[in-house]
């Protein structure tokens, strides 16, 4: 039985420990999960019944699986704290923006495994998108077995670590622009006169509906946009509208901007 301690309670370890466990291949007894606030600890046993600590060195020192939930910003000083207990059999997971492999293995003994992993949150409900990439010392069964781990929770791919930038522009903040984008759809049907409940209903189902039906058609996205914008219609009128707003070059704009906040932040983890 393999044991994974979770370094960091936040809302992407909660989101794993859940999925791990739905998905009937972990058991609680399998899964510590370490935090310096004891709310966060206290709502994870209390809903899952992991086990939990609030000492990091104490909690890795019997893993097999090590995997590092902190923020970007906090990394360097839990990897010093924690780099000297940690063990080059132990695989260790990262799946902090922007923060490099390589980074992480000038605090662990030489030869130590890091597979680096930019989640998202719908990984929350089974549906993550998550992508991987391997340290210099990680070899195929350390992308085999952190692929297992968030298959649990969605889908997986793996990429060269050049791409994590992208990646993490993409998909890891992508959740954020589609909630974005139902708050903007209530706010101007709102606007056109519908009720608060019925703003709510029809938003969220259109963009589940939207989301399922992109994941299960093998056709582009432009293919099943055309497919409701009629000639002459009120598909057409909107979308018409958003076109000469310059939306897509706003998207654009965004995701490059997101790739480069994220190679901000591994330069600022030093």
């Amino acid at each position: 039985m393999k044991r994974l301690v979770l370094v960091g309670g936040g809302n992407m370890g909660e989101a794993l420990i859940a999925g791990l466990l739905r998905s009937g291949q972990w058991k609680p007894s399998q899964i510590v999960v370490t935090d310096v606030r004891p709310e966060p600890l206290e709502r994870l046993h209390k809903n899952y019944r992991v086990g939990t600590s609030a000492d990091n060195r104490w909690a890795v020192r019997d893993a097999d699986i090590v995997l590092l939930a902190v923020k970007p910003q906090h990394m360097k000083h839990l990897l010093q704290d924690v780099g000297p207990a940690l063990r080059k059999s132990q695989l260790v997971l990262s799946i902090a923006a922007g923060i490099t492999t390589r980074l992480i293995e000038r605090h662990l003994a030489k030869g130590s495994p890091v597979v680096r992993v930019m989640p998202n949150t719908p990984a929350l409900v089974g549906l993550g998108a998550a992508a991987i990439c391997r340290g210099r010392w990680a070899g195929a069964k350390h992308l085999k077995a952190a692929g297992a781990i968030l298959k649990t929770v969605g889908t997986v791919v793996t990429v060269p670590e050049k791409d994590m930038d992208a990646v993490t522009a993409l998909s890891g903040s992508g959740p954020a622009y589609v909630f974005f984008l139902a708050e903007a759809m209530k706010e101007a049907g709102s606007a056109l006169g519908l009720a608060p409940h019925v703003v709510d209903s029809l938003v969220r189902q259109t963009v589940k509906g939207a989301g399922q039906l992109l994941s299960q058609s093998h056709e582009e996205p432009q293919t099943l946009r055309q497919r409701v914008t009629s000639p002459g219609g009120t598909t057409e009128a909107a979308i018409s509208i958003l076109e000469k707003s310059g939306t897509k070059a706003a998207f654009a704009k965004a995701l490059k901007r997101a790739s480069a906040r994220s190679r901000e932040l591994s330069q600022a983890a030093g």
